[in-house]
C-alpha cells in the first residue's frame, strides 16, 4: 500500500530574495522555485491521492493564517491548504509566489504555522510529515530558546522531517562557504543549524539541492516474479541424474518510463439531458463517472463500439453489442466460424519452463545481451 505524505513548503518571498549573487542571472528567488517546483510538479504528475501539499508564503506584503491576530505571525501567509494539487492550484501558485515588498516575517512562526497545518489534517493517522523551509537567511528571527525547544519537541514527538534550504548557505559536506557574510544571515544559520541538529532534521545549501535534480531519480517498486518455477539441467524424464530446483526470477532493474501526459479538452457547459444524473452509463457495462474539477479542463474519455454493414441503417452501418460478436478466421472473401470447444483444438499447449540446455564460452557473451529483461 502506497505510503501517505503531507508535505508543507514554506517560500521566502521578501523583497531580499530578488537579490543576485555569486554570479547568478536569476534572482535568488527564481533559484529557489527551481527546487520547489520540480518537487510540486513531480508530486502533480505522480496523480496520488495520498499524497497531499500545502504552501505558505513567508515575509509575503499581506498577512493570512489562523494566528495571524498575534504579531509574530505577521507577514506570512497559508498560500494552499495541504491537499491534492491539480493543474489550477499550481497555475494559481505560480501567479501568487512573487517578490513582496517587505523583509519582515519571522521563519521560525512560519514552521510553527506548517506544524499546525499538518497537525490539522493527518491528526493521529500514519503519514509521512516533511516540512521544507527555503529562504536566503535574511529576515529578522524569533529565536527564543523556549520556543525552539517547544518547537522541536512536537517535531520529535509527531515524527516530522524538519528541512531547510539556504540560498548560500554554508555547507561543509558540499564544499561551499560565502565570504563577507552578512552578520545577520550568519546568526540566522546558526539558528537554524542548532533547530534542525536538535530535531535530527537537514540543513544544506540550495545549489546543492538544485545540482540534486539532475541525478536520475530512482522508484521503489514492488517486486513482481517473471517465473516461478523448475530450473532444470537435463531431462528429468529420461535422466535420473538430472537436476530440478523450484526457482523464482525476479528483474533486479527495471526501466522507468517517462510520465504519459493526460488529455484535457476546454470544458463545455453542460447540456439539459447532462445535468440529469451524475453518471452515465457507457456501452459494455461501463459507467462514466463526473469529470475531477480540473478547472476549465475536462478529462478526454474512450468507448469502443462494433458496427456491421446495413444498407438498411443510417449512414450504411449498423452498431451491434459486444455480445452478438462471435470469432471466426477469414478465409479468402469469406469468414468461418469458429465455436469455443473448436478454438481449444488451435491452441498449442505449453507449460513455463526454465532449463539449461548448455554452455558456452564466457568471451562470446555479449554484455548488451545481459542488460535485456
Amino acid at each position: 500500500m502506497t505510503e501517505k505524505e503531507a508535505t508543507v513548503y514554506i517560500v521566502d518571498v521578501g523583497a531580499s530574495m530578488g537579490e543576485k549573487h555569486k554570479g547568478r542571472s536569476e534572482s535568488n528567488l527564481d533559484f529557489a522555485m527551481t527546487y520547489v517546483w520540480d518537487k510540486i510538479t513531480s508530486t502533480v504528475a505522480l496523480d496520488r491521492k495520498s499524497a497531499l501539499l500545502g504552501v505558505i508564503g513567508l515575509r509575503t506584503d499581506e498577512t493570512a493564517n489562523e494566528l495571524e491576530s498575534e504579531e509574530s505571525f505577521e507577514n506570512i501567509s497559508v498560500l494552499q491548504e495541504i491537499s491534492n494539487i491539480l493543474l489550477p492550484d499550481l497555475q494559481r501558485l505560480r501567479d501568487q509566489i512573487v517578490l513582496s515588498n517587505v523583509n519582515t516575517g519571522d521563519a521560525i512562526s512560519a514552521i510553527v504555522i506548517a506544524i499546525q497545518m499538518i497537525t490539522k489534517q493527518c491528526k493521529k493517522l500514519k503519514y509521512r510529515r516533511k516540512i521544507i523551509l527555503v529562504t536566503d537567511g535574511r529576515g529578522a528571527l524569533d529565536a527564543d530558546p523556549s520556543s525552539i525547544s517547544e518547537i522541536t519537541k512536537k517535531i520529535t514527538q509527531d515524527d516530522m522531517e524538519l528541512v531547510i534550504l539556504g540560498v548560500d548557505f554554508d555547507d561543509p559536506e558540499f564544499g561551499f562557504k560565502e565570504e563577507d557574510k552578512d552578520p545577520q544571515k550568519a546568526q540566522n544559520e546558526e539558528t537554524f543549524k542548532a533547530l534542525t541538529d536538535s530535531c535530527d532534521g537537514i540543513m544544506g545549501t540550495m545549489q546543492a539541492a538544485v545540482d540534486e535534480l539532475g541525478r536520475p531519480r530512482l522508484k521503489s517498486t514492488r517486486p513482481t516474479p517473471s517465473y516461478k518455477g523448475l530450473l532444470t539441467l537435463g531431462d528429468p524424464a529420461t535422466y535420473d541424474s538430472a537436476a530440478c530446483i523450484d526457482v523464482e526470477r525476479y528483474p533486479r532493474t527495471m526501466i522507468r518510463r517517462p510520465m504519459s501526459a493526460s488529455q484535457f479538452v476546454q470544458r463545455r457547459e453542460p447540456a439539459h439531458d447532462d445535468a440529469q444524473s451524475s453518471a452515465t452509463v457507457l456501452g459494455d457495462g461501463d459507467v462514466e463517472m463526473p469529470d475531477a474539477d480540473f478547472g476549465d479542463l475536462s478529462n478526454v474519455k474512450s468507448s469502443r463500439a462494433y458496427h456491421v454493414p446495413d444498407a438498411t441503417a443510417p449512414g450504411g452501418k449498423k452498431e451491434v453489442s459486444r455480445e452478438d460478436l462471435a470469432k471466426g478466421y477469414e478465409y479468402g472473401r469469406t469468414a468461418v466460424h469458429i465455436s469455443e470447444t473448436d478454438e481449444n483444438v488451435t491452441k498449442l499447449e505449453t507449460q513455463a519452463a526454465l532449463e539449461l540446455i548448455g554452455f558456452i564460452p564466457w568471451a562470446n557473451v555479449s554484455g548488451a545481451v545481459l542488460l535485456r529483461r
